[in-house]
């Protein structure tokens, strides 16, 4: 009897040998798809007359073998408005990460808004395959506003008064901002717990201002974060797969105002930041109207979007359009379906929690006070700020650096 469990045991221990043997033979080397992936951490978007660049990161599925050669280029971009530095990415074998850069040509040509899109071109690898293009938004050359002979006797009043002088914090200004997301949204929202990132925001005199209380106007560029909020905006709406599906109600609408995510012109405003002399700081937070008409106190900024501006005027004049119902198509009208929110509306999404508290009481605690303040050489903004699919507030800290 023992022989025989003697004999198993060699029997089984012989077979556990050929198949570890034969596993070892087998070789796991990711033989698919090498794909093509381009990103960028700075803001995509760009005046025609930046000197900035945007700097695109190229990541692989995996390390390639032998030395390659990937070639990109620019569409839409007539009169070459943007130009590649290093658009001719070379990586080594082993390697598979490389950066390039993208730059303005600075030749003031634009009277619009323009989308260039970054593609793959083409490779010296068979195995490779392009994953994504790259949007970047090229706008005209900004207008600086003329002041006022009043504003003008403002910005004289408060230096006699406070010492202030306002002009330096007008005109195009420089702003670097970071972003950091809650734990939870990273892989939805953001791939990265943290982006850090160059803008220029025009500011302005604001309309509000009076001798006794300086305000300013963020008329382009709020905070450098017209991109980054653009990103969220589609993130929520037009590239989620809550609105693209078949039937959706949602991909009628885009269908009836001819909806083009390359066209579109999205901008935003920021109005009523006022200078607290005596503090040195800045008030901002203000009550603003969500979707459903309650006062959110947050910070007040405006959005302006082509496409919700079409579908509001189909609103308005009474349009209707055909959408599924069950199993039939039916005749709608477009105000009976902004009720039901079918909408392209940025406050309906980009509205959301108050941030003068802590609303979502996460813990640990991802709630930050909001304050502005400014010294002799730059001013600053921190703030908590979510949106409607939010899981936490994102924090988000921005530094102007004063003009001389």
């Amino acid at each position: 009897m023992k022989y025989k469990y003697y004999s198993l045991f060699i029997f089984l221990l012989g077979l556990f040998w050929m198949v570890t043997a034969c596993s070892n033979d087998i070789d796991y080397t990711y033989k698919g798809r090498n794909y093509i992936q381009i990103s960028t951490s700075d803001d995509p978007a760009l005046s025609e007359n930046d000197d900035r660049a945007i700097s695109v990161d190229v990541l692989l599925a995996t390390a390639v073998e032998k030395d390659v050669t990937i070639n990109f280029e620019l569409s839409d971009n007539t009169d070459d408005i943007l130009r590649l530095e290093g658009g001719a990415v070379q990586m080594k074998a082993g390697e598979k990460t490389a950066s390039f850069k993208v730059l303005s040509n600075r030749q003031s040509l634009l009277n619009r808004q323009r989308t260039i899109t970054l593609k793959v071109k083409d490779y010296t690898d068979e195995r490779m395959q392009p994953w994504n293009d790259l949007r970047l938004t090229v706008r005209p050359n900004p207008t600086l506003p003329e002041l006022t002979e009043q504003q003008i006797e403002l910005i004289h009043g408060y230096m006699e008064k406070y010492g202030l002088n306002l002009n330096r914090f007008m005109g195009e200004v420089s702003c670097r901002v970071e972003v950091t997301f809650p734990t939870d949204e990273i892989g939805i929202f953001s791939d990265t717990e943290t982006r850090s990132f160059m803008g220029k925001t025009i500011i302005t005199l604001s309309e509000n201002a009076t001798a006794d209380r300086p305000i300013l106007k963020m008329i382009d560029n709020p905070m450098g974060l017209t991109s980054f909020l653009w990103e969220i905006y589609r993130k929520e709406t037009v590239e989620s797969e809550f609105w693209i599906y078949e039937g959706s109600r949602y991909i009628s609408m885009l269908e009836a105002v001819d909806f083009d995510v390359n066209k579109e012109i999205f901008s935003v405003v920021l109005d009523d930041l006022e200078l607290l002399p005596e503090e040195k700081a800045f008030s901002f937070v203000r009550p603003v109207l969500d979707i459903w008409e309650d006062e959110v106190e947050t910070v007040p900024f405006e959005y302006s979007f082509t496409a919700w501006n079409r579908w509001k005027q189909m609103a308005d004049e009474g349009g209707t359009i055909v959408v599924q119902e069950g199993d039939n198509m039916v005749e709608t009208s477009v105000s009976g379906l902004i009720e039901e929110g079918i909408t392209l509306n940025p406050i309906n999404c980009l509205v959301s929690a108050y941030i003068d508290e802590d609303y979502w009481e996460n813990d640990p605690s991802d709630w930050i006070e909001p304050k502005g303040m400014y010294d002799e050489k730059t001013f600053s903004f921190q703030f908590p700020w979510d949106h409607v699919n939010s899981l936490g507030y994102t924090q988000i800290r921005v530094t102007y650096t004063l003009n001389e």
